[in-house]
Protein backbone atom coordinates (compact mmCIF):
# COMPACT_ATOMS: atom_id res chain seq x y z
CA UNK A 1 0.00 0.00 0.00
CA UNK A 2 2.69 2.20 0.83
CA UNK A 3 4.55 1.92 -2.44
CA UNK A 4 1.33 2.17 -4.37
CA UNK A 5 0.93 5.68 -3.02
CA UNK A 6 4.58 6.88 -3.44
CA UNK A 7 3.83 5.47 -6.62
CA UNK A 8 0.74 8.17 -7.31
CA UNK A 9 2.35 10.67 -6.01
CA UNK A 10 5.61 10.41 -7.98
CA UNK A 11 2.70 10.21 -11.06
CA UNK A 12 1.14 13.27 -9.95
CA UNK A 13 4.34 14.78 -9.68
CA UNK A 14 5.70 14.15 -12.99
CA UNK A 15 2.49 15.85 -14.70
CA UNK A 16 3.17 18.53 -12.67
CA UNK A 17 6.38 19.39 -13.63
CA UNK A 18 5.65 18.30 -17.33
CA UNK A 19 2.57 20.61 -17.65
CA UNK A 20 4.71 23.93 -17.05
CA UNK A 21 7.15 22.95 -19.97
CA UNK A 22 6.56 25.33 -23.26
CA UNK A 23 4.39 23.03 -25.47
CA UNK A 24 1.80 21.24 -22.94
CA UNK A 25 -0.48 17.85 -24.78
CA UNK A 26 -3.65 17.10 -23.05
CA UNK A 27 -6.92 15.55 -23.08
CA UNK A 28 -10.03 16.68 -22.19
CA UNK A 29 -13.90 15.84 -21.73
CA UNK A 30 -16.87 17.65 -21.37
CA UNK A 31 -20.49 18.93 -22.04
CA UNK A 32 -22.77 21.24 -24.22
CA UNK A 33 -25.68 22.74 -24.83
CA UNK A 34 -26.79 23.35 -28.24
CA UNK A 35 -29.64 25.36 -29.99
CA UNK A 36 -30.41 26.65 -33.44
CA UNK A 37 -30.61 30.68 -34.61
CA UNK A 38 -33.02 30.42 -37.83
CA UNK A 39 -34.57 32.36 -40.16
CA UNK A 40 -38.03 29.71 -39.85
CA UNK A 41 -40.36 32.43 -38.41
CA UNK A 42 -39.30 35.07 -41.27
CA UNK A 43 -39.72 32.40 -44.00
CA UNK A 44 -42.99 30.77 -43.03
CA UNK A 45 -44.24 34.12 -41.21
CA UNK A 46 -45.54 32.44 -38.23
CA UNK A 47 -43.48 32.22 -34.56
CA UNK A 48 -41.41 29.82 -33.51
CA UNK A 49 -39.40 28.67 -30.41
CA UNK A 50 -35.94 27.12 -30.45
CA UNK A 51 -34.60 24.81 -27.58
CA UNK A 52 -31.77 23.46 -26.79
CA UNK A 53 -29.96 20.38 -26.53
CA UNK A 54 -27.35 19.09 -24.55
CA UNK A 55 -24.72 16.38 -25.29
CA UNK A 56 -21.05 15.74 -24.42
CA UNK A 57 -17.57 16.46 -26.44
CA UNK A 58 -14.13 15.02 -25.67
CA UNK A 59 -11.03 15.03 -27.82
CA UNK A 60 -7.23 16.50 -27.70
CA UNK A 61 -5.72 19.96 -27.00
CA UNK A 62 -2.05 21.02 -27.59
CA UNK A 63 -0.96 24.40 -25.98
CA UNK A 64 1.87 26.24 -27.31
CA UNK A 65 3.09 28.75 -24.67
CA UNK A 66 5.41 31.92 -24.99
CA UNK A 67 5.07 33.84 -21.39
CA UNK A 68 1.38 35.26 -21.32
CA UNK A 69 0.95 34.51 -24.61
CA UNK A 70 -0.42 31.23 -25.81
CA UNK A 71 -1.57 29.37 -29.49
CA UNK A 72 -3.92 26.26 -28.68
CA UNK A 73 -5.30 24.32 -31.28
CA UNK A 74 -7.61 21.55 -30.76
CA UNK A 75 -9.75 18.27 -32.30
CA UNK A 76 -13.06 16.53 -30.69
CA UNK A 77 -15.51 15.05 -31.66
CA UNK A 78 -19.23 16.64 -30.79
CA UNK A 79 -22.49 16.05 -30.99
CA UNK A 80 -24.23 19.60 -31.95
CA UNK A 81 -28.30 20.97 -33.05
CA UNK A 82 -31.75 21.90 -31.20
CA UNK A 83 -35.38 21.51 -32.24
CA UNK A 84 -37.44 24.00 -33.66
CA UNK A 85 -41.12 24.05 -32.92
CA UNK A 86 -44.05 26.50 -33.70
CA UNK A 87 -46.27 28.18 -31.14
CA UNK A 88 -49.60 29.60 -31.10
CA UNK A 89 -52.79 28.50 -31.77
CA UNK A 90 -51.17 25.36 -33.86
CA UNK A 91 -54.99 25.02 -35.69
CA UNK A 92 -53.55 27.90 -37.89
CA UNK A 93 -50.02 27.05 -37.71
CA UNK A 94 -47.68 25.38 -40.55
CA UNK A 95 -46.18 21.94 -39.19
CA UNK A 96 -42.70 22.78 -38.99
CA UNK A 97 -41.21 20.87 -35.78
CA UNK A 98 -37.49 20.48 -37.38
CA UNK A 99 -35.17 18.38 -35.13
CA UNK A 100 -31.13 19.14 -35.95
CA UNK A 101 -29.04 16.73 -34.74
CA UNK A 102 -25.55 16.06 -35.97
CA UNK A 103 -22.32 14.69 -34.86
CA UNK A 104 -19.19 16.74 -35.89
CA UNK A 105 -15.56 16.56 -35.73
CA UNK A 106 -14.56 20.60 -33.88
CA UNK A 107 -11.04 21.82 -34.75
CA UNK A 108 -10.52 25.11 -33.11
CA UNK A 109 -7.65 27.19 -32.99
CA UNK A 110 -7.28 29.14 -30.36
CA UNK A 111 -4.90 32.73 -29.51
CA UNK A 112 -5.00 33.24 -25.75
CA UNK A 113 -3.62 35.15 -22.93
CA UNK A 114 -3.16 34.38 -19.62
CA UNK A 115 -4.29 36.97 -17.11
CA UNK A 116 -3.02 35.06 -14.14
CA UNK A 117 0.27 33.75 -14.84
CA UNK A 118 1.75 31.44 -12.19
CA UNK A 119 3.30 28.10 -12.08
CA UNK A 120 0.87 26.17 -10.46
CA UNK A 121 -1.73 28.12 -11.41
CA UNK A 122 -3.32 30.33 -14.44
CA UNK A 123 -6.43 32.07 -15.75
CA UNK A 124 -6.86 32.08 -19.38
CA UNK A 125 -9.11 34.43 -21.83
CA UNK A 126 -8.86 32.96 -25.77
CA UNK A 127 -10.82 33.25 -28.96
CA UNK A 128 -10.48 32.12 -32.53
CA UNK A 129 -11.56 30.41 -35.11
CA UNK A 130 -13.53 26.66 -35.49
CA UNK A 131 -13.57 24.24 -38.88
CA UNK A 132 -16.52 21.85 -38.33
CA UNK A 133 -16.47 19.18 -39.83
CA UNK A 134 -20.23 16.81 -39.92
CA UNK A 135 -19.39 13.25 -39.73
CA UNK A 136 -23.38 11.96 -39.38
CA UNK A 137 -26.75 13.59 -39.55
CA UNK A 138 -30.05 13.20 -38.39
CA UNK A 139 -31.53 16.00 -39.38
CA UNK A 140 -35.75 15.53 -38.99
CA UNK A 141 -37.95 18.07 -40.41
CA UNK A 142 -41.82 18.47 -40.90
CA UNK A 143 -41.38 21.40 -43.26
CA UNK A 144 -41.29 19.83 -46.64
CA UNK A 145 -38.84 21.45 -48.94
CA UNK A 146 -36.50 21.41 -46.11
CA UNK A 147 -33.85 18.13 -46.77
CA UNK A 148 -31.45 16.03 -44.79
CA UNK A 149 -29.08 17.21 -48.01
CA UNK A 150 -29.46 20.86 -47.39
CA UNK A 151 -26.72 20.29 -43.99
CA UNK A 152 -23.32 21.55 -45.18
CA UNK A 153 -20.71 18.98 -44.69
CA UNK A 154 -18.29 21.54 -43.28
CA UNK A 155 -18.91 25.02 -42.25
CA UNK A 156 -17.05 27.47 -39.86
CA UNK A 157 -17.83 29.38 -36.86
CA UNK A 158 -15.79 31.28 -33.47
CA UNK A 159 -15.24 30.59 -30.32
CA UNK A 160 -14.50 32.84 -27.26
CA UNK A 161 -13.51 31.35 -23.69
CA UNK A 162 -12.26 31.48 -20.52
CA UNK A 163 -10.14 28.63 -18.84
CA UNK A 164 -8.06 27.89 -15.30
CA UNK A 165 -5.30 25.75 -14.90
CA UNK A 166 -4.74 23.95 -11.72
CA UNK A 167 -1.46 22.27 -11.90
CA UNK A 168 -2.25 19.88 -14.45
CA UNK A 169 -6.12 19.40 -14.77
CA UNK A 170 -8.06 22.50 -16.56
CA UNK A 171 -11.04 23.78 -16.67
CA UNK A 172 -12.79 25.37 -19.75
CA UNK A 173 -15.88 27.33 -20.36
CA UNK A 174 -16.68 28.80 -23.88
CA UNK A 175 -19.47 29.92 -26.52
CA UNK A 176 -19.50 28.91 -29.94
CA UNK A 177 -21.59 31.17 -33.12
CA UNK A 178 -21.36 29.39 -36.50
CA UNK A 179 -21.95 30.62 -39.86
CA UNK A 180 -25.09 29.53 -41.61
CA UNK A 181 -24.73 25.38 -41.51
CA UNK A 182 -27.59 24.76 -43.83
CA UNK A 183 -26.25 25.26 -47.99
CA UNK A 184 -26.40 28.62 -49.57
CA UNK A 185 -29.10 27.87 -52.03
CA UNK A 186 -31.62 27.08 -49.71
CA UNK A 187 -34.34 29.78 -48.49
CA UNK A 188 -33.99 28.94 -45.26
CA UNK A 189 -30.77 29.71 -42.35
CA UNK A 190 -29.71 28.22 -39.17
CA UNK A 191 -26.83 29.00 -37.28
CA UNK A 192 -25.40 27.03 -34.29
CA UNK A 193 -24.71 28.35 -30.79
CA UNK A 194 -23.35 26.40 -28.39
CA UNK A 195 -22.07 27.07 -24.90
CA UNK A 196 -19.55 24.37 -23.75
CA UNK A 197 -18.19 22.92 -20.60
CA UNK A 198 -14.99 20.85 -19.72
CA UNK A 199 -12.61 19.74 -18.14
CA UNK A 200 -8.76 18.12 -19.38
CA UNK A 201 -5.34 17.26 -17.62
CA UNK A 202 -2.21 18.17 -19.68
CA UNK A 203 -0.31 14.99 -20.34
CA UNK A 204 3.21 16.97 -21.15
Amino acid sequence: MKKLTITILLIVLQLALWSQGAINIGIKYGANSSSMLTNFDEVLVQNIEESNITSYHAGAFVRINAGRIFIQPEAYFNTKGGIIKPIGDMSVQIPSVTNFEYQTIDVPLLLGFKVICRELINLRLYAGPVLTYVTANSLYSEISDLRNSDLNQRYTGWQLGTGIDIWFITLDARIENSANVLANESKYSAANRVYLLSAGIKLF
